[in-house]
């Protein structure tokens, strides 16, 4: 430490030489702006007073650290700083690949106030399913440790994660039950992709998030769904899910823009001062030209997602469904800082076909649909009012009409409770019957 200490003073000693005279010619000149090697002098004189004088040693290290999160803190919420493990774990996270347990996850308060990690979601055959987590459980503990005295969700997490084959100790809690499991890491590849043939037609394409090969799983969905649609009489349409999509590649994003549009544009970048930096285009191969398509979206869908719902709706290729998104419309540059650690910067936003700016403005649908509570049946309007049908005296035609099956009857029980999708499932009927009418 003692080492470090020296080199750091003679480092602020040399840089302070230096931007004397650099301020004596400034002052020499009348109007020149401060150097920016000023504002260094500024942090190596404050860091090597701290290293020298603090009342214990410390970690230059973690200073440095703190002291670049301390920059970020004053620009937009998106840019930060990320230490070498918080690093690992964005690119785990674009990747899609890392060793692990199989569960999502998010921080809470339970009932007795105490932060919780929250399970949200347990992938298939992954070791938390074997040991038989659920959403809904709640984690109180991580080898021992409660989850409250962990710096936040990244530590949580990067905890649980860990070389395939190691093992790492939980405490679940489930209701008023408590119990200690031991899961074995592996190897977790987490789906981008989840496909659904709801029937009648209808599929049912859940993209969670923009990993590397999103694009190619969701051609891949769209072949399963033809096969299994074929004993119904085809494909009529499909619903691109993006609800809790928070994003992942632009790239990515792009490709799965290109399978449904022929041409034109798919996102513009503009930079400072509303440069022109970038703009994607689609190209003409192999698009899905005319599936009916409806992208069905929440307050959660963000960023990729937003560039995706954006593009199809500007293009009129797809019938956006849901509610206003979330509004991260801005780009996201990682300079690698050479210890690990990396500088996620804000370098540019995002704009639609159109030049709508997605930046706090996110996607409005083109048919608003909130969600509805767990449980709400759908109410009729004026139940009070029998039909003309129900009256004891109403005229009956010479041959009574059979009366006709519920439109899209297994398709809307497949979709359950879930009301925007149920609205989504209707709004591709409507689509099917605009161009083919009834069958």
């Amino acid at each position: 430490m003692a080492r470090r200490t020296v080199l750091w003073i003679a480092c602020a000693a040399a840089v302070g030489i230096a931007v004397g005279a650099l301020g004596r010619a400034a002052l020499a000149g009348g109007s020149s702006p401060p150097s920016r090697y000023a504002k260094l002098d500024v942090f190596a004189r404050a860091l090597a007073i701290v290293e020298q004088q603090y009342v214990r040693p410390v970690d230059d290290v973690a200073l440095v650290h703190g002291a670049l999160r301390g920059l970020t803190a004053e620009l937009d919420p998106h840019s930060s700083f990320l230490d070498p493990k918080e690093a690992r774990l964005l690119r785990e996270e674009i990747e899609g690949a890392f060793g692990g347990v199989g569960m999502v996850v998010h921080l809470d308060h339970d009932e007795q106030g105490r932060i919780v990690l929250v399970v949200d979601d347990v992938l298939p055959d992954s070791p938390a399913a074997e040991a038989e987590i659920a959403p809904e459980d709640r984690i109180v503990r991580i080898e021992g440790r409660m989850v409250a005295t962990f710096a936040g969700l990244t530590e949580a997490i990067t905890t649980i994660r860990g070389t395939p084959g190691t093992k790492v100790r939980l405490t679940v809690v489930r209701g008023d039950e408590e119990r200690a499991v031991e899961l074995e890491r592996r190897a977790i590849e987490a789906p981008s992709v989840e496909a659904t043939y709801l029937g009648d037609g209808v599929g049912h394409v859940v993209l969670g998030t923009f990993a590397d090969g999103a694009a190619a799983e969701v051609r891949e969905a769209l072949e399963t769904l033809r096969e299994q649609a074929a004993k119904d009489g085809g494909l009529r349409g499909v619903v691109l899910d993006l609800r809790d999509n928070g994003g992942g590649l632009l790239y990515e994003a792009v490709a799965v823009c290109d399978l449904f549009l022929a041409r034109g544009v798919i996102v513009r970048t503009r930079g400072r001062g509303g440069v022109l930096l970038d703009q994607a285009r689609a190209h003409r191969r192999g698009t899905e030209r005319d599936l009916p398509l409806v992208v069905l979206v929440n307050r959660a869908s963000a960023s990729a997602s937003e560039i995706v719902a954006g593009a199809l709706q500007d293009h009129r290729r797809a019938v956006v469904v849901g509610e206003r998104t979330y509004g991260k419309g801005s780009v996201q540059t990682p300079y690698e800082l050479g210890d690990g650690s990396v500088l996620k910067l804000t370098t540019a936003l995002y704009y639609t076909p159109r030049d709508r700016v997605i930046q706090a403005s996110g996607i409005v649908p083109d048919v608003p649909v909130g969600g509805l509570p767990r449980g709400t049946a759908e109410v009729e309007t004026r139940a009070d009012l029998p039909p003309e049908r129900d009256h004891f005296r109403h005229l009956e035609e010479a041959a009574e009409a059979a009366e006709e099956p519920a439109p899209l009857a297994r398709a809307m029980r497949a979709a359950g409770d879930d009301h925007q999708l149920r609205e989504a499932v209707r709004v591709l009927h409507v689509w099917w019957l605009a161009r083919h009418g009834r069958r």
